[in-house]
């Protein structure tokens, strides 16, 4: 069976350790959709943060955001479908971490939004500031968290992070309380917080059957806890050699890692 969506995952899989995607798995996509093959970005990140790498890809489908929580359109700038956290679930969630003093942020419809500022808000302002002004990512400190869930149309995610492995442990168990949430591990020491029932795979085989698209004709690319489900959901689910255990365990082929072009050896043996 041929091969008609790649879903690609980005931090850890398509972006490299530079936080780019490597020229060759740039030419394999752009060859893939020339034979009219979808290729869909699955990602943690917020719309304005994947919109970079939609553009420099030349992309003309949706991305699926936030591990799974919305589908945003960049062709007509609106969200096609979506699971948003609730008001007071937020505001839940924002008291418990309050009360571990984690880092946090509040993806809300249309910016990222922080506090204070830590090492991994430096950096991503600092790669922010760097595009043009066109692909710019919207991250926005502000004064109160509070105002922010009470203004946001839709706070889509919640993404805690801590240096301290202990501190993670007590805030994930005090938040855990909580059947409102999913909560999974997408980077070192950095835990996505969504809608229950929200994940990757879940969206992708939504988005793929609008397409009239079987799980089977799909090829998915992941490295982390949150790339779980779609790897499991995919036709071929491939995991990245820097990958953790849980998601090699399991995956259908275990590749090279993402600063090779593994994923761009495997799109030209499987799909071209």
């Amino acid at each position: 069976m041929a091969f008609r969506i790649v879903a690609l995952d980005l931090d850890g899989t398509a972006l490299d350790a530079g936080s780019s995607v490597r020229p060759r798995t740039c030419a394999a996509i752009a060859a893939a959709m020339e034979r009219g093959v979808e290729v869909v970005l699955v990602t943690g990140r917020h719309h304005v943060a994947v919109l970079p790498y939609h553009a420099q890809l030349g992309l003309r489908t949706p991305a699926i955001c936030c591990n799974g929580t919305y589908v945003y359109d960049f062709a007509d700038r609106r969200v096609l479908s979506g699971d948003p956290i609730g008001k007071d679930d937020a505001r839940r969630m924002l008291a418990v971490s309050r009360r571990h003093a984690v880092h946090a942020w509040i993806y809300t419809d249309a910016c990222m939004t922080y506090e204070s500022a830590n090492a991994h808000v430096r950096r991503l302002c600092a790669w922010a500031d760097a595009l043009p002004p066109a692909v710019r990512p919207d991250l926005r400190q502000v004064d109160s968290f509070e105002r922010v869930i009470e203004e946001a149309g839709r706070v889509w995610k919640f993404l805690v992070s801590h240096d301290d492995p202990a501190v993670l442990d007590a805030w994930r168990s005090d938040a855990a309380d909580s059947d409102a949430f999913s909560i999974e591990y997408s980077w070192t020491r950095r835990l996505d917080v969504v809608r229950a029932g929200n994940t990757k795979g879940q969206r992708l085989l939504e988005w793929a059957a609008t397409r009239g698209i079987d799980p089977r004709e799909i090829i998915a690319f992941g490295d982390n806890h949150n790339d779980i489900t779609m790897i499991r959901s995919a036709g071929l689910g491939v995991a990245m050699g820097n990958g953790e255990d849980d998601v090699k365990a399991v995956a259908a082929r275990v590749i090279g890692d993402n600063s090779s072009d593994a994923i761009a050896e495997t799109i030209e043996r499987f799909v071209l």
